[in-house]
């Protein structure tokens, strides 16, 4: 009994005027949460590990090294063949210059050191291929780089097929394929679409030549490439994309120090392969080419 007294006297005594059926009102909650995180506070102070700010800022901002090669102003236009110049530093230093350039949001810049992988470079399949996302990923974002009709180089997309040969769609083929090319090199060139179908003696065979040449008296000419003629528009269009894309890549290859594009696979879109794959570097010295005055 003594020792059920000593507890229970004192307990009385220190609770006998607290009301234990009221909720607490907020602003006791209130304080009694701030006193716990304060206390909390102290308690974990005891076991941390104070950082230096110079160690604190380097794990919370870390600084990714400058590009090799100078990004300029990224607020700046640039000319067609910027950073062309340091094609000795590889695809590495372009990829890293390009990766930059994003980030600092200067998206028509980064498109120029995309395209550098791949026309003055010999990069590997996988930098190539991350250079064509670089490519699809920016051209949507970024002005074409000429509007002006009129300072675009005109070139002619000619396609010839004997007069006996019905091919009834082949002119409405050929026009809008000629305005794809020009919105493909970015402006820089004007297509116009040609037919010629000359009469044969003997019997004809069903066999369509395409070439790409400039406009005006002594202009240059890419050279004809024949294949059969597809009865089907969607497949003609195909073949006559599929055929440009391989003249200018040969153009390319004969009269100019740039990398060519690589083949297209059977399942590549000719599309694509000529808006990524072509950059516009290389639309623009392929247009040069074919000018008067050039030759082979």
């Amino acid at each position: 009994m003594l020792s059920l007294a000593a507890v229970g006297i004192p307990w009385w005594l220190g609770t006998k005027d607290m009301d234990f059926m009221t909720p607490p009102s907020e602003i006791s909650l209130a304080h009694l949460r701030a006193r716990t995180a304060i206390t909390h506070r102290e308690k974990s102070h005891l076991f941390s590990i104070n950082l230096e700010p110079k160690d604190t800022a380097a794990i919370e901002s870390p600084i990714r090294a400058a590009p090799a090669i100078n990004p300029g102003d990224p607020n700046t236009p640039a000319p067609l063949n910027s950073y062309a110049e340091h094609a000795a530093e590889g695809p590495v230093a372009y990829t890293a210059l390009a990766v930059h350039l994003e980030e600092q949001g200067a998206n028509a810049r980064a498109l120029l050191a995309w395209e550098r992988v791949l026309d003055v470079c010999r990069a590997s399949e996988p930098q190539r291929q991350a250079a064509l996302a670089g490519i699809q990923r920016l051209r949507p974002l970024v002005a074409p780089w000429n509007i002006d009709p009129v300072a675009a180089k005109p070139l002619v997309l000619e396609a010839t097929l004997p007069a006996g040969i019905s091919a009834d769609a082949l002119e409405e083929i050929v026009t809008k394929c000629a305005h794809e090319l020009s919105r493909h090199s970015s402006g820089l060139l004007r297509f116009e679409p040609r037919i010629e179908r000359p009469e044969r003696k003997s019997t004809p065979a069903a066999v369509l030549s395409l070439q790409l040449t400039g406009e005006g008296a002594g202009a240059a000419s890419t050279g004809f490439l024949d294949f059969p003629l597809a009865t089907d528009p969607d497949h003609l269009r195909r073949e006559i994309l599929v055929g440009v894309y391989k003249l200018i890549a040969s153009q390319l290859a004969a009269v100019t120090d740039f990398t060519p594009p690589a083949p297209l696979a059977d399942s590549d879109l000719p599309s694509a392969a000529l808006e990524g794959r072509i950059t516009r570097l290389c639309w623009d010295e392929f247009g040069k080419s074919l000018q008067p005055g050039k030759s082979r």
